[in-house]
């Protein structure tokens, strides 16, 4: 299947034009010199895995490539760098699962996935998993979820399940 693309001119300006935006954004960021690798610093509330335990990190890196074809649906590729327990990251690789990359439109932009990936971390979706273990700890405990996001004091563990600690 041959993926559409943009004449190279058009490309490259487009790719100019998603840079400048990123620039003025205020958003924490490093760009390759061909402006088609983005590996942007998140300052959110997550949760990770540490061992046999579940912990809070406020600090994540995800790189955002822009393929050949974007800004047409498959164009753009997003990878959590950082660990991250997430329903719709997935652990062994980091590949993210947001309906903004599967509902791709040209006019989004690198900005506009920042943002999903920053609402992502926010408002995890356990029922559109990558992560059928981390969907399932979130389903299960959500106020205890709620709580080490928000930096309350986790309760002790269950049995069996992970606990929740903070660094």
């Amino acid at each position: 299947m041959i993926m559409p693309a943009l004449p190279e001119e058009i490309w490259r300006r487009r790719l100019e034009s998603e840079y400048a935006e990123m620039r003025e954004s205020g958003e924490r960021f490093e760009a390759n010199a061909a402006l088609t690798e983005y590996t942007i610093s998140l300052r959110e509330p997550g949760l990770c895995r540490e061992g046999g335990r579940i912990a809070r990190r406020d600090s994540h890196s995800v790189k955002i490539l822009l393929l050949r074809a974007y800004p047409y649906p498959g164009g753009i590729d997003v990878v959590w760098l950082t660990p991250l327990f997430h329903p719709n990251v997935r652990e062994k690789d980091g590949k993210v699962c947001i309906h903004l990359l599967n509902d791709w439109a040209e006019n989004q932009t690198v900005l506009s996935v920042v943002r999903s990936l920053k609402h992502l971390l926010e408002y995890p979706n356990p029922y559109d998993a990558l992560n059928k273990e981390a969907a399932d700890y979130y389903a299960d405990n959500p106020d205890g979820v709620q709580a080490a996001l928000a930096g309350q004091v986790a309760k002790p563990a269950e049995p069996g399940k992970p606990r929740i600690v903070f660094k």
